[in-house]
This record gives structure tokens, sequence and C-alpha cells, in this order.
């Protein structure tokens, strides 16, 4: 039997844990922090364009909701960061910043999204026009030029609006 929902995504959290924390405390490798970095920009990914609109209908979640995408608009420079050095074959130390940021910041939002968010995941179902989030997590790219829906823009200004 696959694993619901919530497990699903639980475990991813676990594994951006591992392959963020490893970078940080030294027990990791380059490419388990690649792994990661890539694992959580196509997580974000799913999670904004398939699984928060099918919670957003819950209209007593939608302050929980605003606050996770807050949360991904203040790892996406961290995660563009890191992209972008990981492509460049940059060393162990120059990623150490950007995975210490990422470290931090999933520290502070993992379990609140678990306990807020994950805890009705299991209301996304598959259907006709809805893959099952398992097989959305296949494909580890993102369409073209996908940025997070809180992402700051070029000028550095955060995408933090009241309205989506």
């Amino acid at each position: 039997m696959p694993p619901s929902n919530l497990e699903l995504l639980t475990g991813q959290h676990r594994t951006l844990e591992l392959g963020i924390g490893g970078l940080v405390d030294g027990s990791g490798s380059r490419p388990e922090f690649a792994a990661a970095v890539a694992l959580l920009r196509r997580h974000i990914y799913v999670e904004e364009c398939f699984l928060f609109p099918v919670i957003d209908q819950d209209r007593g979640r939608w302050m929980a909701l605003a606050q996770m995408k807050y949360e991904h608009g203040d790892m996406w420079p961290h995660l563009e960061s890191a992209t972008t050095l990981l492509d460049a074959g940059a060393d162990l130390d120059d990623l150490l910043p950007a995975a210490q940021a990422l470290q931090r910041l999933l520290e502070a939002h993992d379990r609140k999204e678990e306990m807020a968010i994950y805890a009705v995941a299991d209301r996304y179902a598959a259907d006709a026009d809805r893959p099952p989030l398992a097989e959305l997590f296949a494909d580890p790219d993102l369409p073209p030029g996908w940025r997070c829906l809180r992402a700051p823009d070029a000028h550095g200004d955060p995408g933090h609006t009241l309205v989506d």
C-alpha cells in the first residue's frame, strides 16, 4: 500500500533535514545536499501548485497556508543560491551559508506545517485531473522559470502580498 500524503510529506521533511543538516554538521556529502536542495524545490512546487489549493477550500486553514507560503518565500533565495553554487561546482565551504539558512528555516517551518497542513493532507485525492502526490514527486524538474508564490522579486522585494 502506498504511503498516505501525511506519511509521504513528513518523510520528505525528514529526508530534507538530513540532507541539509548533514552539510552543516559535516556528516553529509555534496550529493546528499544537492539531492535535498532539488527535493525541497520540488516539495515546495508540489505543495503550492497541487496540495495547497485543495487545503485552501477549508477557510479555517487560510492563515496557516499563508504562513507556509511566506516561509517558502523566505527559503527561496537560499535555494536559488545553493542551486547556483552547486551548478558551478562550488566548494562545500561556499555552500555552508545557504545550508545553514535553510536548516534554520526548516527547523521553524517543518513541524508547524506538519501539524497545520499535513494533518489534513489526505483531503488531496487523486482523480482524473490530479495525479497522486507521490507521482508528482517522480519528476525532479520544475516547470521552466517557476518560483514559489512568495519568492522575492529580482529587486529583492519579498513576494509577501495579502492577495494571491
